[in-house]
């Protein structure tokens, strides 16, 4: 696991590469890892478990992470764009971590898996990999960011008799439930495969932030023509169809009353319809 993530690494030597079998959360490892390092840049650190007991998902949720799976953490360090406010690094960062994380999962798992909105991975209808990003954790380094994978290779035993999505949480009725990837994708290579789309990923957000945007589309086929419900927080729900992303790597609604809403990573958007698109038949209610 250590050769396969170190020969992805482009920086030499690597600031730190750890793989545990357990941890609370390697977000919260790679977190500390960086409060303790003081001024030491720690941008391109590798944290990898095996499982987590404390594994964490968006909006506050628990990731469920049994053993098996693969769970990786990364800090990096989106340059600066004085001046393109509609386009900044930490704005798109959690799209190119999504980007990375289909990519890797396409290489080596040689599946078609496809992105859900922002950088949830889904494969035959369900979901089997996640991506969490955090920032601001280190105030001597404001744009020092952790990007954080979840990707299932086991079987998700959810808690409880309810039906509950991987980040434990419960489902709407029609939702997609938790997946897996086919047996004998390699943890190992998908580790190295993560690290090097990753990277790969941030390029492109250094050079070609709108090329990024269009490598997200292309990824996720929901992101243009499906009917959808964003929830807001204190609000009532806003009802319209999927209309790309903009400059700043929002996602468009054109919403039922005829405006355009562009949401953010903090808000929650849920697919109710997706269409006839590219020969396949409709389907319903994901999130």
């Amino acid at each position: 696991m250590r050769t396969a993530v170190l020969d992805a690494t482009p920086e030499w030597p690597a600031p730190f590469i750890g793989v545990w079998r357990r941890v609370p959360s390697t977000n919260e490892v790679a977190k500390t890892a960086a409060l303790d390092a003081g001024a030491v840049p720690l941008a391109g650190t590798v944290v990898i478990a095996e499982t987590q007991t404390q594994g964490k998902g968006r909006f506050g949720r628990t990731w469920v992470s049994p053993p098996g799976g693969l769970y990786l953490s990364v800090l990096v360090e989106p340059p600066a764009r004085p001046g393109e406010r509609s386009a900044d690094p930490l704005t798109l960062l959690p799209l190119a971590a999504g980007v990375a994380v289909a990519r890797a999962v396409r290489r080596v798992a040689a599946v078609p898996a496809e992105l859900r909105w922002p950088n949830d991975l889904d494969w035959e209808g369900r979901k089997v990999a996640g991506v969490l990003t955090e920032v601001g954790f280190r105030k001597e380094s404001p744009r020092l960011a952790v990007v954080g994978f979840g990707v299932n290779l086991t079987p998700v035993s959810l808690p409880g008799a309810v039906t509950a999505d991987a980040s434990g949480s419960l489902l709407p009725p029609g939702a997609r439930p938790p997946g897996r990837l086919p047996e004998g994708v390699d943890r190992a290579g998908l580790a190295g495969a993560l690290v090097t789309s990753l990277h790969g990923a941030l390029d492109l957000l250094r050079e070609n932030p709108a090329s990024l945007r269009t490598g997200w589309e292309s990824l996720s086929p929901t992101a243009r023509g499906c009917r959808c419900e964003v929830r807001l927080r204190a609000a009532a729900p806003v009802f319209g169809i999927t209309d790309g992303l903009d400059a700043g790597g929002g996602l468009r609604i054109r919403t039922d009353g005829g405006g355009i809403r562009v949401v953010t990573e903090s808000d929650a958007v849920r697919i109710l319809h997706t269409g006839h698109r590219r020969g396949r038949p409709a389907r319903t209610a994901s999130e």
